[in-house]
């Protein structure tokens, strides 16, 4: 399985999926004009890393900014780690946010509140 990475742009976030060390890095704004077709591939690199390496994964989810619709679609990515937990994967999300930035924390709380594997919210 190859690693998957996705530069940034001003409207869509930074990742960077390492197999080899389990490590998924999520950074920058996520506001894209078809938040579904920018998340279908992370959806399809996760679905495959669950099912084929069955790994731990360490998920460093780093935002400036996010959308509804992001927020939607990055619910719908913790809802696939979250059956891998289910399941016996090892899962955990650091969720960053800047000091004073209320509405990263919040959505950070938001998405994370109902799912069973391990997480933080860590100020910077």
């Amino acid at each position: 399985m190859k690693n998957l990475q996705i530069d940034g742009t001003k409207y869509t976030m930074e990742v960077n999926f390492d197999v080899e060390s389990g490590i998924l890095k999520m950074s920058g704004n996520s506001y894209p004009e078809d938040a579904i077709n920018f998340f279908e591939p992370l959806n399809d690199w996760i679905e495959e890393y669950v099912e084929k390496v069955k790994k731990s994964l360490q998920i460093k989810v780093k935002l400036n900014y996010l959308n509804s619709s992001s927020s939607k679609c990055l619910l719908d990515f913790f809802e696939i780690l979250d059956g891998y937990h289910e399941v016996g994967g090892s899962v955990h999300v650091a969720w960053y946010y800047e000091e004073d930035d209320e509405e990263i924390l919040e959505s950070g709380e938001e998405l994370l509140e109902d799912m069973n594997f391990s997480y933080d919210l860590i100020e910077y």
